[in-house]
């Protein structure tokens, strides 16, 4: 499996320009553990084509990680921090000057 068609279709459309040099957080959700793999093996070169800087720490949140439409797990949390921190590094700029915790 891989990421639908519309959201290919919207890269399609995208000049291959756009990304080059930018961070970018890889994100993605899904029903289970077993399609986290979409995160290394379809997101990171998708954008290793458009030649983002795309930050090492990733995050998958499956359905088991929420609780009434909201994130109850912790440890997603805690990498979001992270992939955050990670970003904001990548622009050059230190997360305790932007009130995020490293």
């Amino acid at each position: 499996g891989s990421y639908t068609g519309l959201f290919k279709h919207f890269f399609d459309l995208l000049d291959p320009n756009a990304l080059r040099g930018k961070p970018v957080v890889l994100v993605a959700t899904g029903g289970g553990d077993r399609h986290s793999l979409i995160v290394e093996h379809q997101l990171r070169p998708l954008f290793g084509f458009f030649e983002a800087l795309t930050i090492p720490t990733a995050i998958y949140a499956s359905d088991r990680d929420f609780a009434d439409g909201a994130l109850a797990s912790e440890t997603i949390r805690t990498r979001a921090r992270q992939a955050v921190t990670e970003a904001w590094r990548a622009l050059g700029r230190e997360p305790e000057r932007v009130g995020l915790a490293a």
